[in-house]
């Protein structure tokens, strides 16, 4: 939900070592409640639409796996899933500096409610660990192209942050003035955060 209520004036820029920004569109695909697994049929559903979107450079912004966890989906599973829509994102083509394919995973973020659900918060660590080993482990070629935001502590007070045990003992406290007042999506001033 949150890369769909993200406001396309705040979309992050990919940058050439110039500091200029590369002539890139960026392409939301998100849709509130997806898991991990409805990337790739939404990916597909793009590629049906827009024939370009594998033509031009494109940028791909994508958060999921909240919404798997507390679904009750496995960590394996979920790692699966990231998987085949990484496998379907890049496929089996050669990606070149002239065209290609950029995408920026937000991970998962400690968020309000979680705030006393010690075992929602540990998932979201573990899922964490899990989707950037799984960027560790695909093809060389395609892991320049991968930016993984680890958002766990992002959002987090200051004071809180980066004290120890902050992720692992639940020290860690969501700051409020980053979501809105559901506590779970992110306001106007999280998203500039992301940004």
């Amino acid at each position: 939900s949150d890369i769909s209520r993200w406001p396309s004036s705040l979309y992050p820029s990919i940058q050439k070592g110039t500091g200029e920004d590369y002539d890139i569109r960026c392409v939301n695909i998100a849709k509130g409640g997806a898991v991990i697994s409805d990337m790739q049929s939404q990916l597909k559903t793009l590629r049906d639409c827009d024939e370009e979107v594998d033509k031009a450079n494109t940028l791909f912004v994508a958060c999921a796996g909240e919404n798997d966890v507390s679904s009750g989906q496995s960590i394996d599973m979920i790692q699966k899933a990231f998987t085949s829509f990484l496998e379907e994102l890049f496929g089996s083509e050669q990606i070149t500096h002239q065209q290609s394919k950029y995408l920026i995973f937000f991970g998962p973020k400690f968020e309000p409610w979680l705030t006393e659900d010690y075992t929602s918060r540990k998932q979201y660590t573990k899922l964490s660990n899990a989707l950037q080993r799984t960027i560790r482990k695909i093809q060389e070629s395609y892991k320049e192209n991968i930016v993984y935001v680890d958002c766990l502590t992002m959002f987090c007070t200051a004071e809180t942050k980066d004290v120890p045990g902050a992720v692992h003992g639940g020290r860690a406290m969501p700051n409020r003035s980053y979501f809105d007042s559901d506590e779970l999506h992110l306001s106007d001033e999280g998203y500039k955060v992301w940004r």
